[in-house]
């Protein structure tokens, strides 16, 4: 397979003929005709790819790309739109709302192969997600934050982590130390999005941490949401002996008894309003600082740092 792709579009026609093209090209095609239904099917589908129409009712395509590009699980994704629309100002439109490229209507299917193709690999050079949870991976992590600090921007960079997940791993296996490890993404996004705000940006620049960026007056009311709504889900990951327990017990790789603690979630953030920090380099030593005092309590909890 060559990739994902997620075709909206309302005219049936054209979903039919550019799905079957693009099936015959050896790639997995996902399609709607309804612009209202695109950003839940990119959040759940995880495409390669999005061709969008611009021109569509109730929702319109810059409208959709909007709302992609400000949720985190699709604001990388490439979009190439499709459009009837000759006029310059109507491109830089949906240039502008986050479209990575356009094609006009009528198109060849030849020069939408070869966009399609072109954005992917560019796509995966460029993000190198995290290989279990999709989010974008340490190069991307890195080159937000420094986005963020050349254009001056205040911020609170939060890094979140779990307590004991190793002694977890390697007593239940890579497979349900990975479920574990998509767990606290989905906890930390859930937080994120209920109570982040706009503007937010959520990575995983190493395969045990994530790394938020949000507003500072929102970091705090973040964190105490994701600590909560880690506890109230985290047994569900343990057998009922460990439950009853309240521990780990298990039989290390010498065949040696072996206890741990439960895990939880430590995060760590650290804000730029009263220090200066010229590279993402600071910011996550810093950060690494902090986030220890969080894993020193023993607990669930967050440590902030301004």
């Amino acid at each position: 397979m060559q990739g994902k792709i997620l075709l909206v579009d309302d005219e049936p026609e054209i979903l039919r003929a550019v799905k079957f093209y693009l099936e015959d090209e050896e790639f997995e095609v996902h399609v709607t005709e309804e612009g209202s239904r695109a950003v839940e099917l990119a959040e759940a589908l995880q495409p390669d790819l999005i061709i969008l129409d611009v021109m569509m009712p109730v929702t319109d395509g810059i409208q959709v790309c909007r709302q992609l590009r400000s949720r985190t699980r699709t604001r990388l994704i490439p979009i190439i739109f499709l459009t009837a629309r000759e006029a310059v100002e109507d491109k830089i439109k949906g240039l502008e709302a986050g479209g990575d490229d356009y094609v006009t209507k009528p198109f060849s299917n030849q020069e939408l192969l070869a966009r399609i193709k072109a954005h992917i690999k560019r796509s995966r050079e460029e993000l190198s997600s995290h290989p279990v949870t999709g989010l974008p991976g340490a190069i991307t992590v890195e080159n937000e934050v420094n986005r963020r600090l050349q254009a001056g921007e205040i911020f609170t960079a939060v890094f979140a982590a779990m307590e004991n997940f190793r002694p977890y791993q390697e007593a239940y296996g890579v497979s349900r130390g990975e479920r574990l490890l998509l767990y606290m993404a989905r906890v930390l996004e859930e937080a994120l999005g209920k109570c982040g705000g706009e503007g937010c940006f959520m990575g995983q620049p190493s395969y045990e941490e994530c790394l938020l960026l949000l507003p500072p007056d929102r970091a705090a009311e973040v964190c105490s949401c994701a600590t909560v709504m880690f506890e109230e889900g985290k047994l569900d990951h343990y057998l009922e002996q460990h439950r009853r327990l309240g521990e780990l017990t298990y039989y290390d790789y010498r065949g040696k008894l072996a206890r741990s603690p439960l895990v939880f979630l430590a995060l760590g953030g650290v804000c730029n309003s009263n220090r200066f920090l010229a590279t993402y380099a600071a910011v996550a030593d810093w950060g690494a600082q902090v986030l220890l005092k969080a894993r020193s309590c023993g607990k669930s909890c967050h440590v902030l740092e301004e």
